[in-house]
């Protein structure tokens, strides 16, 4: 009777096996507004959120319709509960959401929330919110044009809460209103950060222009920037440097434990230590992560005693050390940063990563921090080493390790993933006095990189002198997969002896058309996720022909470390015919031809001598016919005008008439520059002389005679005199 009991109890077990807890299922599954990955998803609106203790967003899901996003307590209850139960849904990668459904406006619709089994009525929407971007903080002064700041940006709504952007950037304004802007860097809590130097300047203003994120209904950004930060912008004096903490190498710190700080005085450079002059007013700025910043004035000695507040989790804090003497300032060297927590331990997680990918080894290191003072690393030391100690490795909820902490303090994590999600590692001590844990880090799980590029780019045949935004082609990353998500360096190799050359075609910040070369090379920082494609063009001779050499090609190296190996090299063809002379030249020959032309019509009619204005002639048949002859204006003769590129001249004629016809004339007037007026002609000519009255004969006739105002001619029976 009791033999069948066995098979029973068997399938009893195997069900409760497979049928996961429902104490476990909790899980949220909604839409989202925007594009991901940039979104504002329903499950994670405030009203939700403060229901759980833990919770992350997990991964994008489909049902071929539409995408929506699963939320859990960070584990695997959106794959192990939703996805077994809801089989007309299946997971989704957040580029592939964006391309097939482009955006959403749907953080309204919540599908399902789950709460330890149990269906929760979908809350009330949240009221209208606004949300507000703010410079959160930035490096401590006093301060000097030339110093490197560091500063934090943020947009929160009306509770204070971060909201996760695209990006941002700083707007760093000096004393003449010349902006400069800087582009900051995402942070995994939401935050931007950014380091700037100070220009010279004796005040600058920061303001925070974060990209506008996804809104849901209902909500507005109050404004596109933040609230501007004065700084003022002095000549520094002395700088200080701390020396406890350490600003060398990071220190743990206990919560609750009277902490010393200490600085030292340096020069203007921070180089020579000097030592600390009458009137030196000295101060130490502390700020905790979370809390707000404090001030301790330091003794003579330039110390300060400083007790951190109570720190279930380690949390950093930054400390620094400035004032003035008198007149000048005392500038900060730097910044020291420490972790404090209520046992005295932190993590060093600079050796975790942000991105993995599906199918390859995601590895990361973890470096438990211990205090540096002795007197308290012998208490933590003696805490670490108590056998009820114990160590805990979770990723994702799922334990990877348990036990005594490890020698060396380090902990390493190293899993494969199947599909694209985001997971979750944290490391957790369990000790008497209390749970110490690691700040959740966060692990995109992307798919892998699959580069596919065309075999070449053709551009064909080409006029010398083609504009280079005329012969273009697309390098189409549209086969690739996750290309979206890479850097990139692009590099155009094999170009010897050609005069073309290949360029990336791009709009700039401005949005003006601007170029770059590929030689040496050219760094990719993103693509545009929505057309994957770069335009490459041809910078062509502007004249000479060209055909691309065989061994002209275009190098594409990701330079994301895990797929160096998926280089593809892209074979450039093309043929630029060229043009003749005129068909290259003709755009200033021609237009030279002509100016020159009318500078030679325009010298032709002005470079010629006008006879003076004043100049005059007096004709008569006989020397005493002279005395009644009236003067006669050369300008008022006929053909007394200049040629073109002649001089004005006049013919003297046997009848005495003076005019334009010079063929048969007895004399040749002509004028000249400088001289005015010369005779000239085949002769003879005499002139009197007024001493002796006797006729003599003008000899320089041939060269041109310079007439004298004075002096009485005679050629043949016509007497004259020329007047100036």
């Amino acid at each position: 009777m009791r033999a069948p009991a066995l098979p029973v109890l068997l399938a009893v077990v195997s069900l409760l096996v497979a049928v996961p807890s429902r104490a476990a299922e909790t899980y949220c599954v909604g839409g989202y507004t925007g594009r991901p990955p940039h979104v504002v998803a329903a499950c994670a609106q405030p009203e939700i959120v403060r229901l759980h203790a833990k919770w992350h967003e997990h991964l994008y899901l489909t049902d071929g319709k539409a995408c929506f996003l699963c939320y859990d307590e960070v584990d695997d209850t959106c794959e192990k509960v939703f996805l077994r139960r809801n089989p007309d849904y299946r997971p989704m990668d957040a580029h592939g959401c964006a391309v097939l459904f482009g955006e959403n406006l749907r953080s309204g619709e919540l599908l399902a929330h789950v709460i330890d089994g149990k269906h929760l009525t979908p809350p009330p929407p949240s009221p209208p919110a606004q949300l507000e971007a703010k410079v959160e903080r930035i490096t401590p002064g006093p301060y000097t044009a030339g110093d490197r700041l560091s500063a934090v940006g943020a947009v929160r709504d009306d509770q204070g809460v971060v909201r996760r952007i695209p990006g941002g950037t700083f707007r760093v304004t000096d004393a003449t209103g010349k902006s400069t802007d800087h582009r900051g860097t995402v942070q995994p809590d939401g935050t931007v950060t950014v380091d700037f130097t100070l220009p010279p300047t004796d005040s600058a203003r920061v303001e925070f222009i974060p990209e506008k994120p996804p809104l849901a209904p209902g909500e507005t950004l109050r404004t596109a920037g933040s609230e501007a930060r004065s700084l003022k912008v002095e000549v520094c004096g002395f700088r200080a440097r701390l020396v406890q903490p350490s600003s060398v190498a990071p220190e743990t710190l206990v919560a609750g434990q009277a902490t010393p700080l200490r600085a030292s005085l340096f020069d203007a450079a921070g180089q020579r230590p000097v030592a600390t002059p009458a009137g030196l007013s000295l101060a130490f700025t502390v700020q905790v992560d979370g809390e707000p910043a404090r001030t301790l004035a330091a003794d003579k000695e330039l110390s300060a005693s400083w007790t951190p507040p109570a720190s279930p989790r380690p949390r950093q804090v930054r400390i620094s050390a400035g004032g003035r003497v008198g007149e000048r300032i005392v500038c900060p060297a730097g910044e020291a940063t420490a972790t404090v927590s209520d046992l005295g331990l932190g993590f060093d997680t600079s050796g975790l990563p942000r991105t993995c990918y599906v199918g390859l080894p995601c590895r990361g290191t973890v470096v438990l921090q211990r205090p540096t003072d002795p007197g308290i690393r012998h208490r933590v030391d003696e805490l670490l080493l108590d056998p009820r100690v114990e160590a805990r490795m979770e990723d994702t909820g799922e334990e990877r390790y348990r036990g005594p902490p490890r020698a060396g303090d380090r902990y390493e994590f190293l899993a494969t993933y199947d599909k694209p999600k985001s997971v979750s590692w944290s490391l957790v001590f369990e000790t008497p006095r209390g749970p110490v844990a690691m700040p959740a880090h966060e692990v995109r799980v992307r798919p892998r990189l699959k580069l596919e590029l065309p075999a070449e780019l053709d551009f064909g045949t080409v006029a010398a002198s083609t504009p280079v935004t005329g012969a273009c082609q697309k390098l189409d990353f549209g086969r690739s997969q996750g290309a979206e998500e890479h850097r990139w360096e692009l590099r155009a190799e094999g170009l010897e002896g050609c005069q073309a050359r290949p360029v990336l075609s791009f709009l700039n910040a401005l949005g003006a058309a601007d170029v770059r070369g590929l030689v040496p090379s050219l760094g990719i920082d993103a693509l545009d996720p929505q057309d994957r494609r770069l335009d490459i063009c041809l910078e062509v001779p502007r004249c000479a022909g060209d055909v691309s050499p065989d061994s002209a090609v275009l190098r594409v190296v990701p330079l994301t470390p895990e797929f160096k190996a998926q280089e593809k090299t892209v074979r450039l063809r093309w043929k630029v015919e060229g043009r003749g002379f005129l068909g290259c030249h003709g755009a200033w020959v021609w237009p030279t031809l002509a100016l020159l032309g009318f500078g030679v019509l325009l010298a032709g009619f002005t470079q010629p001598a006008r006879f003076p204005s004043g100049a005059s002639i007096r004709v008569a048949g006989s020397e005493r016919g002279m005395r009644q002859a009236a003067a006669i204006l050369l300008l008022d003769c006929p053909g007394s005008s200049p040629g073109f590129f002649r001089d004005a001249r006049l013919g003297l004629n046997g009848d005495g008439e003076v005019n334009g016809r010079t063929r048969n004339a007895v004399i040749l007037l002509r004028a000249t520059r400088g001289a005015g007026v010369v005779l000239a002609g085949q002769g003879p000519l005499e002139q009197q002389d007024r001493r002796t009255l006797q006729w003599e004969p003008v000899t320089d006739l041939a060269q041109g005679h310079v007439p004298s105002p004075s002096v009485l001619y005679r050629a043949g029976g016509t007497y004259f005199k020329v007047e100036l």
